[in-house]
C-alpha cells in the first residue's frame, strides 16, 4: 500500500507539470520571410531550424526585425498567450488526488502561434536621382488639441490579437502625460532624406536654387501610443508598443509658397518592452519608425513625385525693359540714416525687409518676400503703413523692386563695383522673427564670395540672419549697399552662415539704370 501510494503521488507530480516538462525550451514557428536579407530577434541573428525559426519559451516578448536592401526595416512582437495543450494532462491528478494543478504555470506551459500571420507594408524610399529636386524639411510643428492625445492600453497580448484580426478585445485610454518634443521629429525626417541623397546644405544654396529646391513642412495634428500589456496588466512580464500618426504636409517652392498639401495617417511597427516597466526609449524608437513611414508614405504619392521632377512652369529665363531711376544727390551715410531708410515689407503670408534706393519711392527686397502675397504694405521707420506697387519681380534671382508714393527718406547708394573686400565688417539692417523688431542691426564680417551653378555671386557672411531679415540691405559702416540678404543655411548645429545677393547684380538682374 504504501508503495502504491508513493508511486500514485509521483505520478501526480509529474502530470501536474506535464506541460512545462514536455514542452521544449524552444518552440518551431513558421515565418515567411523568403525576401528578407537577415531577420533578428531580440537583437540577435535568428536561428532556423528545418526551414522554421526558433523561440525561446521564456515569457518575453520577442522582437522580430526584417532587413531587407532599399525597404525600411520591419518591426512586429510575439509573445507565448496560448497555453500549451500538454497542461490538459496536467488536470488528470486532479481525478486522482481531487488537488487542483496550479503547478504547471512555468515559462514552458505557454506557446507561441505556430504560424505568424503577420502581414507588413513594406516601405521603401529610393535614393535621389540626379534629376530630381532637392528636398528639405523647412518646419515641423505639433498641433494637438488634448483629444487629440491618446494613451490606449490593451490588458493583454491575447486581446491585441483578437483586436487585430477585428475580433472584440477590451481597451482602455490612460491619463498618462504624453511628452512630445518637435526636435526628435526633425532629426529623423532631416536624416533619413539626407541618408538617401535629397538634402545637401549647402546645395540648397548653391545649386540653381529655384529650379532644383523643394521645402516641405509637417504638421503633427494626431497622436496615439498604443500599450500592450503581455499578460493580465502585469509589467513584470513586459509588453510593446505602436504609433499611430496623422501629419498634415505640405511642398513649397524654394521662396517657401505653397504648392500641395495633403495628409498621412501612418502606423508604426511594434516594439518590445523588455523589461519589468514602460520604457521611453521603446516609445523613441516607435516615433522614429513611424516619422519614417510617414515621410516614405507622403514622397512615394504621385503628385510628390511629380513635382520632384516638375519643370514646366520654372521661369528659366527672364527679360526686362530698361528702367530708369533717377539719381538723388543725397545718400544714406551712416548706419543711424541706414536704419531709417530700411524698412519691413509685409503681406497677408508674413513679413520681410526691404530698402529706399530712390527718393521717389523705389525699394529693394526679395522675389520671395512678395512671391503669392496679396495686400502688400511697406512700413517705415516711423511706423507709418504705405500701399506698395510690385513694379518686377526676378524668380531665378530672388529680387523684387516695388514702388510706393515718394517720400522723405534718404535713398541708399547701391555699391557698383565688383570687387569685394573678404574680412570686411558688414551690418545687416531688418525684421528678424517678428514686426516689433523692425529696423534691427546685426553686425559680421565678409566671409567668403561664391558662386551658385546660376552663374550669379552670393556673398557670405556670419551676420546674424534670421527669417524676416529677407530682402535687407547688407551694408558698410558708412551705409553703403553691398548686397541684399537673401538666405541662410539652416539646419543642426549650423550658426552664422548666411548670403546676401551683390549689390551689382540688383541692378543688372532687374535692368536699372540710375541715372
Amino acid at each position: 500500500m504504501k508503495k502504491t501510494a508513493i508511486l500514485i503521488t509521483a505520478l501526480s507530480l509529474l502530470l501536474s507539470s506535464c506541460a512545462t516538462i514536455l514542452n521544449g525550451k524552444y518552440q518551431k514557428i513558421e515565418m515567411y520571410t523568403d525576401y528578407a536579407d537577415e531577420v533578428l530577434i531580440n537583437d540577435e541573428k535568428a536561428i532556423k531550424k528545418n526551414g522554421k525559426y526558433l523561440f525561446k519559451r521564456d515569457l518575453r516578448p520577442k522582437q522580430i526585425t526584417i532587413k531587407t536592401k532599399d525597404y525600411k526595416d520591419e518591426n512586429f512582437v510575439i509573445m507565448q498567450h496560448k497555453k500549451s495543450p500538454l497542461h490538459i494532462i496536467s488536470w488528470i491528478p486532479f481525478g486522482i488526488t481531487l488537488v487542483v494543478p496550479l503547478y504547471d504555470r512555468g515559462n514552458r506551459s505557454w506557446n507561441y502561434d505556430k504560424e505568424i500571420e503577420y502581414t507588413l507594408k513594406r516601405h521603401s524610399i529610393k535614393n535621389k536621382k540626379s534629376d530630381s529636386k532637392e528636398i528639405k524639411i523647412n518646419k515641423i510643428s505639433v498641433d494637438l488639441e488634448k483629444q487629440n492625445i491618446k494613451y490606449r492600453n490593451f490588458n493583454t497580448y491575447k486581446g491585441y490579437i483578437l483586436k487585430r484580426k477585428n475580433k472584440v478585445a477590451k481597451s482602455s485610454d490612460s491619463e498618462e502625460e504624453i511628452k512630445i518634443e518637435n526636435t526628435i521629429f526633425s532629426i529623423v525626417l532631416n536624416n533619413l532624406l539626407k541618408d538617401k541623397g535629397y538634402i545637401d546644405t549647402t546645395r540648397m544654396v548653391f545649386k540653381d536654387s529655384y529650379l532644383n529646391n523643394l521645402l516641405v513642412n509637417a504638421k503633427i495634428t494626431e497622436y496615439t501610443i498604443h500599450h500592450i500589456y503581455s499578460r493580465f496588466m502585469n509589467p513584470r512580464f513586459g509588453g510593446m508598443v505602436y504609433l499611430d500618426l496623422s501629419i498634415d504636409w505640405e511642398v513649397l517652392d524654394y521662396y517657401e509658397k505653397p504648392i500641395y498639401s495633403m495628409t498621412t495617417n501612418s502606423r508604426s511597427g511594434e516594439f518590445a518592452i523588455l523589461e519589468y516597466y514602460y520604457k521611453d526609449d521603446v516609445v523613441q524608437n516607435a516615433i522614429k519608425d513611424v516619422m519614417e513611414i510617414s515621410l516614405i508614405e507622403f514622397m512615394n504619392t504621385e503628385k510628390v513625385n511629380f513635382l520632384m521632377h516638375d519643370r514646366e512652369e520654372i521661369v528659366v529665363e527672364e527679360s526686362f525693359e530698361e528702367i530708369n531711376i533717377p539719381k538723388s544727390d543725397l545718400h544714406v551715410s551712416n548706419l543711424s540714416q541706414a536704419i531709417k531708410s530700411s524698412l519691413t515689407v509685409k503681406s497677408k503670408n508674413g513679413f520681410g525687409s526691404g530698402f529706399i534706393i530712390s527718393s521717389d519711392g523705389y525699394i529693394i527686397t526679395n522675389y520671395h518676400v512678395v512671391s503669392g502675397s496679396t495686400d502688400l504694405k511697406v512700413i517705415l521707420n516711423d511706423k507709418s503703413e504705405h500701399e506698395v506697387e510690385v513694379i518686377r519681380v526676378s524668380k531665378i534671382y530672388d529680387l523684387a523692386l516695388l514702388k510706393i508714393e515718394p517720400n522723405q527718406l534718404i535713398p541708399f547708394k547701391i555699391n557698383k563695383s565688383k570687387d569685394i573686400e573678404i574680412a570686411l565688417e558688414v551690418y545687416a539692417i531688418g525684421t528678424p522673427t517678428a514686426e516689433d523688431l523692425s529696423q534691427t542691426l546685426s553686425r559680421g564680417i565678409i566671409s567668403g564670395i561664391r558662386e551658385p551653378e546660376n552663374g550669379s555671386k552670393l556673398i557670405q557672411t556670419d551676420a546674424s540672419i534670421n527669417s524676416g531679415n529677407s530682402g535687407g540691405p547688407l551694408v558698410n559702416k558708412d551705409g553703403l549697399v553691398l548686397g541684399v540678404v537673401s538666405s541662410k543655411i539652416k539646419g543642426f548645429s549650423i550658426e552664422g552662415v548666411a548670403f546676401g545677393i551683390p549689390a551689382y547684380e540688383i541692378l543688372d538682374k532687374l535692368n536699372i539704370n540710375i541715372k
